[in-house]
């Protein structure tokens, strides 16, 4: 399997889940938003009943202070809930690769990570992974490339869903996991998660 079409299956999957995940979140979203919209008027109207009383000349004064502070505390409800509703998309498509981590298909996954890895390596190394990708990588040799002298060790450090590939002299590393490429997008979704979210 390609890393392309590997890269088009994750999206995919990630695609379909997203659906769902959109569908939650614009209706949390614009819950929060309503919220955010009748506490502005209530506090509108608070500060209308209370101007009737003040002279005309403070009274404008006191006005533009409450209800600008109105708008500002509302905005910033409705900017807490656009973050809120963004992170959650993060954090559901964050646990959709934990489970993508136990699938039928993740071998697959863990074999194109690590070949990927190897390559652009190009040169002796060794493999680290967590225990269960160890030992699956080293009963699958076969799987990888061959052009260099790969060791497959379990790793000192905490790896899930990928491999990190160190050269033999320790040199050069190149970390290929599912959660690293997920933060390296990261920052490039946001701005298309709030679009498809309407919450831009």
């Amino acid at each position: 399997m390609s890393l392309e079409s590997l890269d088009a299956q994750l999206i995919s999957k990630a695609l379909e889940k997203r659906e769902y995940i959109l569908g939650q979140a614009r209706k949390e979203a614009e819950r929060i938003k309503a919220q955010a919209q009748a506490e502005v008027e209530r506090i509108k109207e608070m500060t209308n009943a209370a101007i009737e009383n003040i002279l005309k000349g403070e009274a404008r004064a006191v006005y533009d202070r409450i209800v600008g502070g109105a708008q500002l505390e509302g905005r910033k409800k409705v900017m807490n809930a656009r973050l809120q509703v963004i992170n959650q998309v993060f954090d559901r498509a964050r646990d959709e690769l934990d489970r993508l981590t136990k699938s039928q298909e993740y071998p697959q996954i863990l074999v194109a990570l690590a070949s990927e890895a190897i390559e652009a390596l190009d040169e002796d190394c060794i493999v680290y992974a967590n225990e269960n990708d160890a030992e699956y990588l080293k009963t699958h040799m076969e799987l990888l490339p061959i052009n260099h002298t790969v060791k497959i060790e379990h790793a000192p450090f905490d790896i899930e869903g990928g491999v990190t590939v160190v050269s033999m002299d320790g040199s050069k590393t190149m970390e290929n996991t599912l959660e690293g490429r997920f933060e390296a997008r990261r920052e490039f979704l946001i701005p298309k998660v709030a679009e498809i979210l309407e919450v831009i």
